[in-house]
């Protein structure tokens, strides 16, 4: 059996890794080299616990042992979380991730795929490399994956959150992540710190605000932190500037009804999508590489267990529906609340940090929230548990 994967991130080299470790051929496809991809490069410590490559491996990482939220109006709460969680590098997180999966047996193709089509139960792939066949075709390409729209599967703009930033080189990086959410609109602000760099960012919903008003913010928040760098950001002729490189990505960001009827493999077509391409991200943080990875080894034990009987491929909609797929459809169901709720005349987020530095419960809880270490299917329950504790 031969698979490809189209898309070498997280999603598809894991994938690639583990179909490769179980002796299936796989041809890996992208368009370019490992990249410094616009996000975060947030690595919960739930992922760390999870996957030992990403936990031990020799990549460059920070680890993070401070949070730090900050609400609209300026109140501030500083944690430590439970467990360190770590910071990659995109472009090096990206580049070990291939070499594993290439010492694993993928085949790697840095080309562009043109065209795929399904014909006579087999599917032909036409990249600037030459044309391959395959017997099951894999869609890792992104946010916008192109063979998500092939296999017919529509995503809406409400499903759709819009993020832009800077890459800013320093030599003063400090393992505290800031965090800070807006009352305008949903989404929040970012300072991410990495082994030589620091990922400044802003999300929110797809089409909720401009380009322009999310850079405004951003750059306001950056002269909380370096106002020589917001003087620069200002008065710069482009969006970069020789130490800060721009970037604007589009990230998936479920709606409820999106998540009902989401059906991400067919039998008969024989193809499947993982992580991004997908959906597969939390719409409430935006952070997706736990869920690439793990959906990723979902779809691997799925195609390793029905080798030569992919008519039962669609077992993998169960396994991420019983694996994530209660806990993103929550986060969906809490988003508008969450960033547009009032609660007694204030932002719901505007109270739950005043809560929280007040509460000891409510504190650990939230910690535990942002950090990846609570889901949020058992939220409400533990912050009642936590209310009634009084401490």
């Amino acid at each position: 059996m031969r698979i490809a994967i189209v898309g070498a991130g997280p999603a598809g080299a894991r994938l690639a890794h583990q179909l490769s470790e179980n002796g299936i051929e796989v041809l890996l496809f992208d368009a370019r080299e490992a990249w410094e991809k616009p996000c975060g490069g947030g690595v919960t410590s739930k992922a760390l616990r999870e996957f030992e490559f990403l936990r031990d491996g020799a990549t460059p990482k920070q680890m993070i042992s401070s949070l730090r939220l900050i609400t609209a109006r300026n109140r501030e709460l500083t944690v430590a979380p439970r467990y360190d969680f770590a910071i990659y590098s995109r472009k090096e997180l990206g580049r070990m991730m291939r070499l594993r999966a290439v010492n694993a047996g993928a085949r790697l193709h840095c080309a562009r795929v043109e065209n795929t089509e399904f014909v006579n139960g087999k599917w032909r792939i036409e990249t600037g490399d030459g044309d391959f066949t395959s017997d099951f075709l894999v869609g890792a390409d992104g946010a916008s994956s192109v063979i998500r729209r092939r296999a017919g599967l529509k995503f809406e703009p409400k499903d759709f959150a819009y993020a832009l930033g800077w890459h800013v080189k320093t030599d003063r990086i400090e393992p505290r992540v800031d965090v800070k959410y807006l009352d305008e609109f949903s989404g929040y602000l970012w300072q991410f710190p990495r082994t030589d760099h620091i990922s400044y960012g802003v999300a929110s919903g797809y089409q909720e605000t401009t380009p322009a008003r999310l850079k405004a913010k951003l750059i306001e928040f950056i002269e909380t932190q370096d106002a020589e760098l917001a003087r620069e950001l200002k008065t710069a002729s482009g969006n970069s500037t020789p130490r800060a490189s721009f970037y604007a990505a589009m990230i998936p960001s479920l709606d409820v009804s999106t998540w009902d009827r989401l059906k991400v493999c067919d039998a008969k077509r024989a193809w499947a999508l993982v992580g991004d391409a997908a959906g597969f991200v939390d719409p409430l943080t935006g952070e997706g590489i736990y869920y690439a990875i793990k959906s990723a080894d979902l779809l691997a034990r799925a195609l390793v267990n029905q080798v030569g009987q992919v008519g039962q491929i669609e077992d993998f909609d169960e396994m991420w529906r019983a694996a994530f797929g209660a806990e993103l459809r929550r986060a969906a169901e809490l988003q508008d609340r969450f960033y547009r709720g009032n609660f007694a005349g204030a932002p719901l987020t505007e109270r739950m940090v005043q809560f929280a530095r007040r509460h000891r419960g409510v504190r650990e809880t939230l910690r535990d929230l942002v950090a990846g270490d609570q889901g949020y299917v058992g939220l409400k329950s533990r912050l009642l548990r936590s209310a009634l504790s009084f401490t």
